[in-house]
């Protein structure tokens, strides 16, 4: 199946990501959103973008099996693709809302946190768990959290690995809105409907970048140094 649809619906472009399982960031998932995104950015009939998850989970994060191959570029690659995914994200030219459908977790967890606005369930749990499975968090994806996440939120997940679901990942800054599971979907479209009707598109991408130009030069001093951070 695809791993990625593109529907667009008054000046909304919904982006569903669902490869059937947990919506792994692999190569194959991070072309396919680059090339929704491509489309959403071409259109001129659309004036915001609805990014979402499958009914199981948002994403789990990136392929595992390709870290553990053994091909380490392979690894590396996929690694370096995914962060360059998240800050165009963060960079979009009109307003980005997540739907977190399901669990955000490690790469899915700074994909959460690259978008304008993110609703989520009390079911949702977002967690960057890297130093839980023995991995050290990528500098650029640091960045990410510490852009989103209170600053108490932001030393329990890049240390400790801590689970926040519900109204406590509202409350860290994970989510901004929680609704009912079954809500999740429309209610970002509703929210993304609404941005699309009443943001000038010009002035919320020159007045994003100007509030996040610090977190934005960290999160490229991070991929700048990517290579001599993990080797690749």
């Amino acid at each position: 199946m695809s791993t990625v649809t593109y529907v667009v619906t008054d000046a909304v472009a919904t982006i569903t990501l669902d490869d059937g399982k947990v919506n792994v960031l692999s190569p194959t998932m991070q072309q396919n959103i680059h090339a929704a995104l491509d489309q959403a950015e071409q259109a001129d009939d659309v004036k915001a973008v609805v990014l979402a998850g499958n009914n199981r989970v948002l994403s789990a994060g990136f392929d595992l099996a390709i870290f553990g191959s053994g091909d380490a570029a392979a690894g590396f690659a996929m690694l370096r693709g995914g962060i360059e995914l998240m800050d165009r994200i963060l960079r979009f030219p009109v307003p980005v809302v997540v739907a977190a459908t399901g669990p955000a977790v490690a790469g899915g967890s700074f994909l959460l946190c690259s978008g304008d606005h993110r609703i989520g369930s009390e079911k949702t749990r977002c967690q960057a768990n890297e130093v839980a499975i023995g991995m050290t968090v990528p500098q650029s994806c640091i960045e990410i959290l510490r852009m989103r996440l209170t600053n108490s939120a932001f030393q329990r997940a890049v240390g400790l690995a801590a689970t926040f679901t519900g109204e406590e990942a509202r409350a860290g800054g994970w989510l901004d809105e929680v609704v009912a599971p079954e809500d999740v979907l429309s209610r970002a479209q509703e929210v993304a409907a609404g941005f699309a009707a009443t943001l000038h598109t010009q002035h919320h991408l020159a007045s994003k970048l100007k509030a996040r130009a610090a977190g934005l030069a960290a999160i490229q001093a991070g991929i700048d140094g990517l290579a001599a951070e993990f080797g690749g």
